[in-house]
């Protein structure tokens, strides 16, 4: 899942012992508020579609 006002992507994963365990990666580009808590491909898809518009 995507942060998306951070921008970060965060994966969680339980350990071999039990214990639920969070992955956090800062993603490149500016944070986006409006957009809250989505999956990493909504999150690709717009970022291409935004690079498209710019161009």
């Amino acid at each position: 899942m995507v942060f998306a006002w951070m921008p970060a992507l965060a994966i969680y994963f339980n350990d071999p012992d039990g214990n639920q365990l969070e992955f956090i990666s800062i993603l490149e580009g500016e944070g986006n508020p409006e957009l809250g808590v989505m999956p990493y491909e909504d999150w690709v898809s717009k970022k291409r579609a935004n690079s498209i518009r710019q161009l």
